[in-house]
């Protein structure tokens, strides 16, 4: 953690500013130490401020800890050069956010990081970044950006985010938030954190997609009632197959159709995409799809102006944050 990234960090639940105690440092970047409130201490390890999530490994977002720290890179830009995935990621960045140019000198947050993929992008538009997660692939985003002082790594719960009311120049949450208990507590959190007159932008999963499917559910529920004493080994065992034989299998025309009725996985042109998009899709506590005209409503909720649809599937907005702004503190429940 740089210490420049102090001054916007705050109590997640008071609002209030933090005091740091560095016990290792390295120069600016504190390694180890805490960051206390008036009400409460939270603990800073390997150089992540932890003030969620930390000792249960994000409880419902414990199955993204463990894909993340798997596969750290596969969605990174440097990895998918050459590859037919090439340029997704910073494309999917600029249609959501819909901020194609630089945004160097601004402080953005990401809520939902995993291990930073979207924080890649950021900091090649020459902003600093803030990326919140609940789960441990906070290991992971810090490695990802390890040596580069213009990026925070937080283990922290999006629906209650330390970060100082209108601190930001603006926020965005990709394929998160309806992995919470309440997308639309999400958005009401993200917009309080962003200044007057800056940006935020999400994007959830649309009402009857493939994430939001019956055939998904089954699995998911079958693989969540397996994982206390399986464990993630059922799902990835199924990831792999799905990836190495069904999706191939899949563009057969007459044999991939009962492929495609009765086992769900993502039909990605890259093995490796489609593994860790299957993995991701059959093993999450919380996972909801939504309609357009719901997630246009959190945004106006959240007290957000100029709300316009993004160029990204029916249930992604961006928006200029207005004035209405609830305190920092309020709990989400």
């Amino acid at each position: 953690m740089h210490i420049d990234f102090l001054p916007f960090l705050a109590d997640p639940e008071t609002g209030e500013s933090l005091r740091l105690e560095a016990s290792r440092r390295e120069g600016a970047i504190v390694i180890e130490g805490s960051l206390h409130s008036s009400r409460a201490s939270y603990p800073i390890v390997r150089g992540i401020p932890r003030f969620a999530g930390y000792e249960e490994d994000g409880a419902y977002a414990s199955s993204f800890g463990y894909q993340w720290n798997r596969w750290k890179r596969v969605q990174f830009e440097a990895e998918n050069v050459g590859r037919a995935m090439e340029g997704h990621t910073r494309r999917m960045w600029e249609k959501i956010c819909a901020l194609p140019g630089r945004l160097d000198g601004t402080v953005v947050a990401e809520f939902g990081c995993g291990p930073g993929r979207f924080l890649d992008v950021v900091r090649a538009k020459g902003a600093r970044a803030i990326g919140l997660d609940l789960s441990s692939a906070v290991e992971a985003a810090a490695e990802n950006f390890r040596g580069d002082p213009a990026v925070l790594i937080c283990q922290a719960d999006a629906l209650r985010p330390p970060i100082k009311a209108g601190a930001l120049a603006g926020a965005y949450s990709i394929g998160v938030l309806h992995h919470t208990p309440s997308p639309a507590a999400g958005v009401t959190a993200m917009a309080r954190t962003v200044r007057t007159g800056g940006w935020i932008a999400a994007c959830v999963y649309p009402k009857g997609s493939y994430y939001d499917s019956p055939l998904v559910r089954l699995y998911r529920a079958v693989f969540r009632a397996l994982a206390p004493v399986l464990g993630h080994y059922p799902p990835l065992a199924y990831s792999y197959f799905a990836a190495w034989v069904l999706n191939p299998l899949s563009r057969i025309p007459v044999a991939g159709l009962p492929i495609k009725a009765l086992f769900p996985f993502a039909r990605i042109p890259d093995w490796r995409w489609s593994l860790l998009d299957t993995f991701d899709s059959v093993t999450p506590t919380h996972q909801s799809g939504h309609e357009t005209r719901e997630v246009y409503d959190w945004f106006k909720s959240a007290g957000a102006e100029t709300i316009e649809p993004s160029e990204w599937g029916s249930t992604a907005f961006h928006a200029v944050t207005g004035g209405a702004r609830e305190a920092v503190g309020a709990r989400h429940d």
